[in-house]
């Protein structure tokens, strides 16, 4: 008996909870959860079951018109921008370009990884250079094609860092596989 009340209790403290505070726990659950699983947490299939969840309640506060702050839009799409799914990646896109109108702007970055999603989803280069990709034959990471018409300073103003710097970053994803 003890121990059902004790359920409900937490039950009931984490119902009472804001969808900013509920947002920033999932937040915080997704970072560790990238945290501990490194370079390949993606493919992970209780990363992605529990980051789906996180996709589903997220969906949710947003069709209910629950996301009111900058941060709620910002928390939102960062927690969207894991999927593999076009709708949730246009969805991410959307609500950090929101984000960003309500004064985020760290949401630029969230709006860019959105866009370079979508664009390798498609099939097509991508404009700011967020997407590296792991080639298994050659046991390496690669920048995923970037469009050369894309410039560092519109990598700049979405938050990215220069081309060289993002091809210095993929050296540094191959040196950490070396050193596993």
């Amino acid at each position: 008996m003890t121990r059902f009340l004790l359920l409900l209790c937490l039950f009931s403290l984490t119902a009472c909870r804001s969808t900013s505070e509920r947002l920033d726990v999932m937040v915080d659950e997704t970072r560790r959860d990238l945290a501990s699983g490194g370079a390949f947490a993606g493919t992970d299939e209780q990363f992605v079951s529990e980051q789906q969840s996180r996709i589903s309640k997220v969906r949710g506060f947003q069709e209910a018109g629950e996301l009111e702050s900058a941060k709620d839009y910002y928390n939102a799409a960062w927690i969207l921008i894991s999927s593999q799914k076009p709708e949730d990646l246009v969805l991410a896109r959307d609500l950090a370009q929101k984000s960003v109108e309500l004064g985020e702007d760290r949401a630029f970055r969230v709006m860019a990884t959105a866009v370079d999603k979508l664009c390798r989803i498609e099939g097509k280069p991508q404009r700011y250079g967020t997407q590296y990709e792991y080639i298994e034959f050659l046991r390496r990471w690669r920048l995923y094609p970037v469009d050369p018409a894309t410039t560092d300073a519109e990598r700049e103003s979405m938050g990215i860092q220069p081309l060289r710097e993002l091809y210095e970053r993929e050296d540094w994803l191959n040196e950490q596989l070396q050193q596993r």
